[in-house]
């Protein structure tokens, strides 16, 4: 067997077996939100006997429209604020050759390797000083200060090549500089504007322990914290568990599908 032939072989059975890897659980979640309790723990492999909607409607009936339209809200404004502050941080830095910016830059690549549970305490006590517990700002605020660093340097690796011309040319046409950023720059930036707002809500909507710590009231909880509302003490509903984790997962599943074309080019070129 010729030796392209058999690393093409190796190369398609790791992607299908990681594919595998990754779908399989999904699709379980899928079938255990329409078994019973008992077919859970007894035929965990198998199918359903039926395909009743009832524990989606025990799901939704928890509150899962005000969570879900919660998470919209918190991690809409979180990416809005990471695009922007990033995008233009980074501009600045890869237009400048100052010893300071780089020390910046190197500073900022450094704030991302902070972990959050190294800062959870000190974090819950400045939030909660400032009165901002149980809303929005609570979790937007630290989903911008940990998106940023990650960003911006997403960002720096895009502008450092991005063509000086363009920008000469809108200032020949009497731009200044921040009406060549958002009127040149990034409406030429998509693919690496797209991969941070895909990456950033992708961290966003799933986090847990941050929400869970910020958001105390029912009805400001956001899908993770809010589906643990189906877990009892002493036991709990699965199946309407399950349900709630299919609900949860379809509106980050419609962002992955409709800029499926950005992610991929990120993940291959970093944003380029």
């Amino acid at each position: 067997m010729p030796r392209f032939r058999l690393t093409a072989l190796v190369t398609y059975g790791a992607v299908t077996a990681w594919s595998l890897f990754v779908v399989l659980p999904l699709l379980w979640m899928v079938m255990a939100a329409f078994k019973t309790r008992r077919e859970i723990f007894t035929n965990p492999l198998g199918l359903p006997s039926g395909f009743s909607f009832d524990s989606f409607s025990r799901a939704w009936g928890v509150g899962m429209g005000t969570f879900m339209l919660n998470s919209v809200i918190a991690v809409g404004l979180a990416v809005l604020v990471i695009v922007i502050v990033s995008g233009m941080a980074a501009y600045v830095l890869a237009r400048t050759d100052s010893p300071i910016a780089k020390g910046i830059y190197l500073l900022i690549v450094a704030c991302f390797a902070v972990p959050l549970t190294a800062v959870l305490v000190p974090l819950y006590q400045m939030v909660s000083a400032a009165g901002m517990l149980n809303s929005p700002l609570a979790i937007v605020l630290p989903y911008s200060a940990y998106g940023i660093p990650f960003t911006t340097m997403l960002f720096y690796a895009f502008f450092l090549d991005f063509p000086r011309e363009l920008e000469e040319a809108a200032r020949l046409d009497g731009c200044n500089q921040l009406e060549i950023f958002f009127k040149i720059i990034i409406p030429l930036s998509g693919p690496v504007v797209a991969s941070a707002a895909i990456f950033q809500a992708v961290f966003g909507w799933n986090e847990f322990l941050l929400a869970m710590l910020m958001l105390t009231k029912t009805e400001a909880k956001t899908l993770p914290v809010g589906i643990l509302q189906l877990k009892g003490e002493y036991a709990s509903d699965w199946p309407a568990v399950m349900a709630g984790l299919a609900i949860a997962t379809v509106p980050i599943l419609m962002i992955f599908i409709l800029a499926q074309r950005y992610f991929v080019r990120s993940l291959a070129g970093i944003g380029k």
